[in-house]
């Protein structure tokens, strides 16, 4: 296993070594540092006892990477001559050419980066519903705290002096996540996210020969257009297999049968939106991990 992984483990918090890998616990779920290619085998009885450790509520984790078709994907990129040119999607190459045309891409420094993007943060956070948002200071901090990992990279897209999108790329080994990607909703008629994301993908592929660049595991948390955005700059899903473990507590959530509907009444979505989706996204990865079962 890569050093890079138990170097950005460092950086992260509730963190476990199970067979030789480093997970950690992110929104009360153990999953592992490294990316999915690099999972082969893992033990279950392991899992558990990390999660009696932790005491997070669920533990998850991706198998089989690039295999056919199922209900688990990661949105990926890997073309080796990823290019304007060898994107299918005409409205996909028409958006990046506005972007380019608006905006100017290019690497920040972490202490820029925290002043730049902090406002465009703290707004969308707010509009998902969470209600403690890291102070201006915490976030300074964190940014900082990351940067001494060297594969923590910063990038943003500018139009007239001001920043529109941003990205945090997280470099580990041989294939990039993006971590944080935001992007200020005042200026997207610029096509910002649409320059920023051609720009670095390109950047990650064909300069620096990287695997892969992605953005991540299907959304389950919130109704999100990130995917089919980004399958239209050139991406697409791999599919791999779903496994998951789940705590006591979790089992008890989940043995409950009308929390389902009571997370669906709009009256509880309505005051307590972050909580809804939180319930809502645990019984839809429950949904997927048994998809597989049936196969």
């Amino acid at each position: 296993m890569s050093s890079d992984y138990f170097e950005w483990a460092k950086y992260n918090d509730d963190v476990m070594i199970i067979d030789d890998i480093p997970w950690h616990v992110r929104n009360k779920m153990l999953m592992p540092i490294p990316l999915p290619h690099e999972i082969k085998n893992v033990n279950p009885q392991k899992v558990k006892l990390a999660l009696k450790k932790t005491k997070a509520l669920l533990a998850h984790w991706t198998t089989q990477w690039d295999r056919e078709e199922s209900e688990w994907w990661w949105t990926c990129c890997d073309k080796k001559d990823y290019d304007i040119e060898s994107i299918k999607h005409q409205s996909g190459r028409r958006g990046i050419l506005k972007g380019l045309s608006n905006c100017e891409v290019k690497r920040i420094s972490p202490e820029d980066f925290a002043h730049l993007t902090y406002k465009i943060f703290y707004n969308s956070l707010k509009s998902y519903g969470y209600k403690k948002i890291p102070s201006y200071e915490e976030y300074y901090n964190d940014i900082i705290y990351k940067s001494q990992f060297k594969g923590f990279e910063l990038w943003g897209a500018f139009t007239k002096g001001r920043i529109a999108a941003y990205a945090a790329c997280i470099v580990l080994k041989d294939a990039v996540s993006l971590g944080s990607t935001k992007s200020d909703r005042e200026l997207n008629y610029l096509y910002p996210n649409n320059a920023l994301f051609f720009h670095i993908t390109k950047h990650y592929l064909r300069d620096r020969g990287m695997k892969y660049v992605t953005n991540g595991y299907r959304t389950l948390l919130h109704p999100t257009s990130i995917n089919d955005f980004l399958i239209r700059l050139g991406y697409r899903k791999i599919f791999g297999k779903l496994n998951v473990e789940l705590s006591s507590a979790a089992k008890l959530i989940a043995s409950i049968k009308f929390v389902k509907s009571l997370s669906n009444i709009d009256f509880i979505k309505n005051k307590f939106p972050l909580q809804t989706a939180q319930i809502n996204g645990f019984l839809k990865l429950l949904e997927i991990n048994h998809s597989f079962s049936t196969q």
